[in-house]
């Protein structure tokens, strides 16, 4: 899993293994250290929900994705097209969240 933040955009690219344990119900997690000032860390889980949503601190917070979408996205591999949400903020603007599979992964994965 490869999490990138820039501005108000969180992406989330994961690999088909990953979506599949995702679709078993098995969160993806991760962690990135800042050096000594401190660790972020993070989960992504499948949900019954219609919308993606994001919980936590600014160290430790959880993305939940509807599991009908994932579902939607997986039927379409390989595609460059991934999954997009708006998520409200609090007196902010909205938070977009990307979330796609790596095409790469997918094509060799067809070729092999």
């Amino acid at each position: 899993m490869r999490v990138q933040l820039e501005d108000d955009t969180v992406r989330v690219r994961i690999n088909e293994d990953e979506l599949t344990e995702l679709l078993q119900d098995v969160a993806l997690l991760g962690s990135t250290s800042f050096g000594m000032a401190f660790t972020m860390r993070y989960a992504i889980d499948a949900t019954d929900a219609d919308a993606c949503t994001l919980s936590g601190t600014a160290h430790e917070w959880r993305m939940e994705v509807p599991r009908d979408a994932l579902r939607e996205l997986q039927a379409k591999l390989p595609s460059k097209d991934g999954l997009t949400f708006d998520i409200p903020g609090r007196d902010t603007v909205a938070t977009t969240v990307r979330f796609d599979v790596d095409v790469k992964d997918s094509l060799r994965r067809r070729r092999a």
